[in-house]
């Protein structure tokens, strides 16, 4: 797919570490791979920082783990995957909290997004957190 100047290949995977500066990283290389003036691009790096600061601050590739990012453009459409070690202790939901510094992250999914979701199929991870950019 073409955008502008750029050549956006239609499916890229990027490991990072289960450490804050992931998301630095992730939103970079979403950055690069839609290159500048992709009609989708804002929303989709808002939330690979939303969904990959959930991912090494809440799951098991939190303190250097893994965590795996995949962008796929199609005609139409950004679809990102975030892939983790998953938690027993906390699952991605969305949560309304005006008052509160943080916990806005699948809000904002949820009101971005035109589809979102959760899979625990082990296909890349035991937890993978998706979601679609209509554009």
């Amino acid at each position: 797919m073409v955008t502008g100047q750029q050549i956006v290949p239609p499916r890229s995977t990027v490991t990072l570490r289960g450490v804050p500066e992931s998301v630095a990283v992730a939103r970079r290389r979403a950055r690069e791979l839609l290159g500048e003036g992709h009609p989708a691009s804002e929303d989709v790096i808002l939330l690979v920082s939303e969904v990959v600061t959930n991912s090494v601050v809440h799951s098991g590739s939190a303190d250097g783990g893994r965590v795996a990012m995949t962008l796929a453009v199609e005609a139409g459409t950004v679809t990102v995957e975030v892939c983790d070690a998953g938690s027993a202790d906390s699952a991605p939901r969305v949560r309304f909290a005006p008052d509160e510094e943080g916990g806005r992250g699948m809000f904002l999914v949820d009101l971005l997004a035109a589809r979102w979701g959760v899979r625990q199929d082990g296909s890349c991870g035991p937890r993978t957190v998706w979601f679609q950019i209509a554009f």
